[in-house]
């Protein structure tokens, strides 16, 4: 660590020097508000004015109320349903030249600028989105409350819940996220494999279940991996609210119907979408949730537990799922004594199926086809 300013009248020491480099070194942002973008329409974002913002250690900008849309982007014309995109600040490196706003679906820095002279700032996810209330209750067309036709409000644009600065934003990365509120964040999609051992929220997708040999530890060591954790039953609720609930019949409104014989892709139904912006709450498989019981009726199992007694079990039920290895065994009064919670119901529910739907029928180990998982995340 070193000095890097001094106080020189003569201005004969260089650290006395106050110019951009320094300033932009020691400014990074200032803003009014953690959350300086956001939402101020389907299709655009505004930036706050008042924020001071160092771009590449050679340029600071004062921000003035700006609006920015689909015209801002470094590459096509309009916004993709499923897509996350970047918010960039670019300097020219022009003295009399304001920054620039740039759209970019790249990770990195924008099309036509380098990672010297842009900065990421902020990002969003544009998607499915319900029509709702400043009290995130669900309108219909002629703005009702539940009113007929409720469940049909929803149109595609930028998801104001998935909106992020570097101030506002999950401790890890923002992709396919919204702000449930209370300093929690949720993916918007159920997840699926990453290829990195990991898991992602991504639209169009088949969601990670049994049928890849994911138990209720492998999805809480995966999410491990990507920064996360599994939800409770309340959050899911929270989060869940405003999905309209699955019909027997129909997938209309949920991938639910009785005559289903997979779990599909997510984001396929229009209307399986909650107030806040997360898809598929309903229906398609059911999520698992972090907290565990004790099942109430005392079981016995010839192979595991033959009595209801005090013992580990003869056999342990633990070592399942996509990794096989010495795990330990379990230590019970009886047979399949611990359950883990599970909620939103599956692609064959039907009418089961809704925003506070909940199963206590399964075991952690247990390698469910129908059964598959969303992260949560605490805000930076």
């Amino acid at each position: 660590m070193s000095r890097l300013l001094v106080d020189d009248v003569t201005k004969t020491d260089a650290r006395a020097l106050l110019n951009v480099n320094k300033m932009a070194t020691i400014s990074d942002i200032v803003a009014p508000s953690n959350e300086y973008i956001y939402a101020s329409g389907a299709n655009e974002l505004t930036v706050v004015e008042g924020c001071v913002i160092a771009v590449g250690g050679a340029g600071i900008f004062k921000t003035a109320n700006t609006i920015l849309t689909a015209a801002n982007l470094d590459a096509g014309s309009a916004f993709a349903v499923g897509k996350d995109y970047y918010v960039y600040i670019c300097d020219s490196r022009i003295d009399s030249a304001d920054e620039k706003y740039v759209i970019s679906l790249n990770s990195t820095y924008p099309t036509g600028w380098n990672a010297t002279n842009s900065r990421k700032i902020g990002g969003f996810h544009y998607g499915r989105c319900r029509k709702v209330d400043s009290n995130l209750q669900p309108l219909n067309g002629s703005s009702v409350i539940f009113g007929t036709g409720w469940e049909s409000a929803v149109s595609n644009g930028i998801v104001p819940r998935s909106v992020w600065t570097l101030g506002h934003r999950p401790k890890c990365s923002p992709e396919g996220m919204v702000y449930l509120g209370g300093g929690t964040w949720v993916d918007i999609y159920l997840n699926s494999d990453d290829g990195a051992k990991g898991l992602k929220s991504e639209y169009g997708c088949a969601p990670m279940t049994g049928t890849e040999s994911m138990n209720w530890y492998n999805f809480v060591e995966r999410l491990a991996k990507s920064g996360k954790r599994l939800p409770n039953y309340a959050e899911f609720c929270a989060y869940a609210f405003g999905s309209p609930a699955g019909l027997d019949n129909a997938n209309t409104n949920a991938w639910s119907a009785t005559s289903n014989t997979g779990r599909g892709v997510t984001g396929s139904v229009v209307n399986a979408v909650s107030s806040v912006g997360v898809v598929d709450a309903v229906g398609r498989v059911w999520e698992w949730l972090d907290e565990l019981i004790t099942r109430a009726e005392h079981a016995t199992n010839a192979d595991y537990h033959a009595s209801v007694a005090w013992g580990w079990d003869k056999k342990s039920p633990l070592n399942t799922g996509e990794k096989s290895y010495d795990v330990g065994n379990i230590y019970q009064y009886y047979a399949y004594s611990l359950a883990a919670l599970m909620a939103g119901g599956d692609w064959g529910n039907g009418a089961g199926c809704g925003a506070r739907a909940v199963s206590c029928a399964g075991y952690p180990w247990g390698v469910y086809t129908a059964l598959g998982a969303r992260g949560a995340c605490d805000s930076l």
